[in-house]
């Protein structure tokens, strides 16, 4: 049920942000190493309510191959990172220990860092990630 109720959240996600984001990216970018192997995200920062979120996706926003998503606690500093879910073809991941440095988080802006280990939903070996990063403008979701 659990899986069943965040892939429904990350399809409502992808279509609210279709709609408002003509380019799919806003000048932001993420970038992580999952077991040493470089991935590029197409991303997206949004408000929504006053919370800064980060999405990121490799193919098309409508039918991504991967994603990554998150949310960003007020402020700046260490651990501001929340709500962290890699999801793949073949699996959802979940962190097992997360250690993240935002240095900007604003109503016009979020950058940051972000490295640890993620735990599959299903069967399958824990991920090590390293090198994350993020950057970008944040845009206002406003549907």
């Amino acid at each position: 049920m659990k899986k069943l109720f965040l892939f429904v959240s990350a399809v409502a996600l992808s279509v609210s942000l279709n709609s408002c984001s003509s380019d799919g990216g806003g000048g932001s970018s993420m970038s992580m190493k999952v077991d040493g192997v470089k991935k590029n995200f197409k991303t997206v920062i949004y408000s929504f309510g006053g919370t800064t979120s980060v999405y990121g996706y490799t193919g098309n926003i409508d039918n991504p191959t991967e994603e990554v998503e998150f949310d960003l606690a007020t402020g700046t500093g260490a651990d501001k990172v929340a709500n962290f879910n890699y999801y793949t073809a073949t699996n959802d991941y979940i962190p097992v220990a997360l250690t993240s440095n935002v240095t900007t988080n604003d109503a016009n802006s979020a950058k940051g860092t972000f490295s640890g280990t993620v735990e599959p939903f299903g069967a399958g070996a824990d991920l090590v990630i390293t090198e994350g990063t993020f950057s970008g403008k944040v845009t206002v979701d406003e549907n």
